[in-house]
């Protein structure tokens, strides 16, 4: 008669030695299939197939706002995508939903305007910059205040304020002080001075504050900077709605203050005698009046963060968890309608987190900690969801051991790419990857190199520490969390419409993935985790 084979009958059979041995080489041969079992799901074909649509003119560029709903719809293509490969939703439906209050400039009611005596309109402009978190500046026919760089200093006794009443007044000033611009120093917006010095003028009673750029900044280079930045808006997970916190300070160009002070060029004139002679010349500018006005939008952004998860095989360890995390926003169209795709910024991330889902998902036997698959919104505009997840998050924050955030690991260096040339940050050959960590698991970066090792990667770990605000893993990290950030680099085609799929490197993306794979594998089974308290 004949029995079923029992290979724990077997191994009781053998000598203790050899037991023990083929007991390990089983263990052993078990883990190795489950490897080759989830790697053999990452294929380029996949990839490509993902990436060929959310980086497609069709969603516009997978931004809040444009004529059709680009970012939900790729949110959408994220949901299918994993709801049908067997994961457990993350939260209602996979959808973590919240909303963003923004704020942006009213450009068509917002404007500086002159008016002589008879209130007769002199001069009116709208290149202004208002810096307001309340309702807005509405300052008409008010009294005009020259005070230098409107600059006070106790050590050395300068002080622009002395002598004159402010009170009720404009005050418009220069940015920098007298020593900076005596030495001609490179214009630059330090805001720590520039908020004291018109906290100093609104305490002194002035209505409102008009900081003028340098004339020193020829061309505008810093104002116009600034204006970039601050015409995108402000966006943020609280509401302002309401706010009486009015800071009434607009930031204007040298050429405005000229045509105030009534002559070409006066404003540099007043600012050299001020400075080499290190004593203060502020008067009321006669025979004018100025009416400011600065008005914002505000408006409410529903956004979701798509989130997966990989229930893990350990009783005990199944409660904590390996987060692996990519953005899927971009940054839209531009005014002449010609569409950001983001082939690599970043949905060469979010490809990545696809086939990584199905490796894991394929594997009969998962790993011992869950895996949570998080897509997150608006990185673009703040960090946002990664943010939002950081303080409301499915696993508790104690419970997660690691966050991994891929950004952009879809291009090789080309010859072109060398416009990056001074930073820090420039893409990567074939074999290079820029690996980000912090401190908070020292074993981490050891666990990264020998993975990276065993697949011919090479990373580079010498981003400076200014990175980790630089995309979404500050989140993690800001909750002291482990994180790594594995990105290819900044390209030519940075946040330009040229980030299309025909510049995407998808062997790359796939050794990148099975990068995460194999990694993500060890940490979710590895017994323990210590992580140091920052």
């Amino acid at each position: 008669m004949l029995c079923k084979f029992s290979p724990i009958l077997y191994y009781k059979m053998l000598p203790v030695k050899q037991f023990i041995a083929l007991l390990f080489f089983s263990v052993l041969y078990l883990n190795v299939f489950s490897q080759h079992s989830g790697l053999e799901k990452i294929n380029k074909d996949d990839l490509q197939r993902h990436l060929n649509f959310l980086a497609s003119d069709s969603l516009q560029g997978r931004a809040f706002g444009t004529p059709v709903p680009g970012i939900d719809i790729a949110a959408d293509y994220i949901k299918t995508n994993i709801k049908n490969l067997g994961l457990k939703d993350g939260a209602e439906d996979f959808y973590q939903t919240f909303t963003i209050y923004s704020m942006h400039p009213d450009r068509e009611n917002s404007f500086l305007k002159l008016t002589d005596k008879k209130d007769t309109e002199i001069y009116k402009s709208d290149s202004i910059i208002g810096f307001t978190s309340g309702s807005g500046i509405d300052i008409t026919g008010a009294e005009i205040v020259f005070a230098g760089f409107g600059y006070r200093n106790e050590k050395s006794g300068y002080n622009d304020y002395e002598g004159i009443s402010i009170k009720g007044k404009l005050v418009m000033f220069s940015a920098g002080t007298p020593d900076r611009y005596k030495k001609r120093e490179k214009p630059r917006w330090d805001n720590g001075l520039e908020r004291a010095k018109i906290q100093l003028a609104l305490d002194s009673g002035a209505i409102g504050v008009l900081v003028v750029n340098s004339p020193l900044d020829k061309g505008n280079s810093l104002y116009n900077r600034i204006a970039r930045w601050k015409n995108r808006g402000t966006n943020s997970l609280k509401s302002t709605v309401g706010s009486e916190d009015n800071f009434n300070f607009v930031y204007t160009t040298s050429s405005q203050a000229d045509k105030i002070l009534g002559t070409p060029g006066k404003l540099n004139s007043l600012l050299e005698k001020i400075s080499k002679k290190n004593q203060p010349k502020t008067f009321e500018i006669t025979g004018k009046k100025v009416t400011l006005m600065f008005k914002n939008i505000r408006e409410e952004i529903h956004a979701k963060n798509v989130i997966g998860i990989i229930g893990g095989s350990d009783e005990k360890l199944q409660n904590e968890c390996v987060v692996f995390m990519a953005h899927y926003d971009h940054v839209g169209m531009n005014e002449n309608g010609e569409i950001f795709n983001g082939a690599d910024d970043n949905g060469s991330g979010v490809v990545t987190l696809l086939e990584l889902a199905e490796a894991f998902q394929s594997l009969e036997k998962k790993p011992k900690r869950s895996i949570v698959l998080l897509w997150v919104t608006a990185e673009e505009i703040g960090l946002l969801g990664s943010r939002y997840y950081a303080e409301n998050p499915t696993f508790d924050m104690e419970q997660t051991v690691t966050c991994i955030n891929i950004d952009m690991d879809g291009r090789v260096y080309e010859t072109r790419d060398s416009v990056w040339k001074d930073s820090p940050k420039i893409v990567k050959d074939y074999d290079g990857l820029y690996t980000l960590t912090n401190s908070f698991w020292p074993e981490l970066k050891e666990i990264n190199t020998s993975v990276c090792k065993n697949l011919g990667i090479i990373p580079d770990y010498s981003l400076p520490s200014r990175f980790l605000r630089s995309s979404d893993h500050f989140s993690f990290h800001d909750k002291g969390l482990p994180i790594i950030n594995y990105a290819t680099g900044y390209h030519a085609d940075y946040h330009e419409v040229t980030d299309e799929i025909s510049k995407i490197n998808f062997d790359k993306i796939k050794r990148v993935t099975e990068l995460c794979f194999l990694l993500g594998l060890e940490i979710a089974n590895k017994e323990k985790i210590e992580i140091v308290n920052p």
